[in-house]
């Protein structure tokens, strides 16, 4: 179900769970079944608007710019993505460099000096790219969920196919 204010896709089912909107305790504390044809409404978590399966033309107008904005903030999350990816990248490749510049020759053998201070950048720059590309892969992969499920919302709500 899908908050008609906000847009946040959520799971009824999961609410229903918890506690049922068909079921309710009368005065002596016994639970009573309501009527089937009362309209069950959820608070979005989000929001704290009300949620509803039947929406009108107005609601459905409402959701629809909802979904057009976390579309956008999908793009934005991915393009986040993508450009902390490419800067974790470069800054990797200049921690290896970095790595290679650490090395120092001992009877024509390489081996690794760590006390040298090209070991220690090679150290920060590496742990500081594994950082970036971490949060750059959350971002991509976040970005390209939410325009998946909102481009497919968007063109069911286009063409009159979607049910709440």
């Amino acid at each position: 179900m899908y908050c008609s204010h906000c847009g946040k896709k959520f799971d009824e089912r999961a609410i229903e769970k918890k506690q049922s909107s068909y079921v309710q305790k009368d005065a002596n504390g016994e639970l009573v079944a309501i009527d089937s044809d009362a309209k069950v409404e959820y608070v979005c978590p989000q929001c704290g608007h009300l949620a509803h399966n039947d929406l009108n033309e107005e609601e459905y107008k409402s959701l629809s710019r909802a979904a057009h904005s976390q579309l956008q903030r999908g793009a934005n999350s991915f393009a986040r993505g993508m450009a902390l990816n490419l800067i974790g990248i470069i800054i990797g490749i200049l921690a290896f460099s970095f790595f290679l510049l650490s090395f120092k020759t001992e009877d024509g053998v390489k081996v690794i000096d760590i006390t040298k201070s090209t070991f220690l950048v090679f150290s920060v720059m590496s742990v500081v790219a594994v950082i970036l590309l971490g949060f750059g892969i959350y971002n991509t992969i976040v970005g390209i969920n939410k325009k998946t499920m909102y481009t497919k919302l968007l063109k069911d709500l286009n063409n009159k196919t979607f049910v709440q």
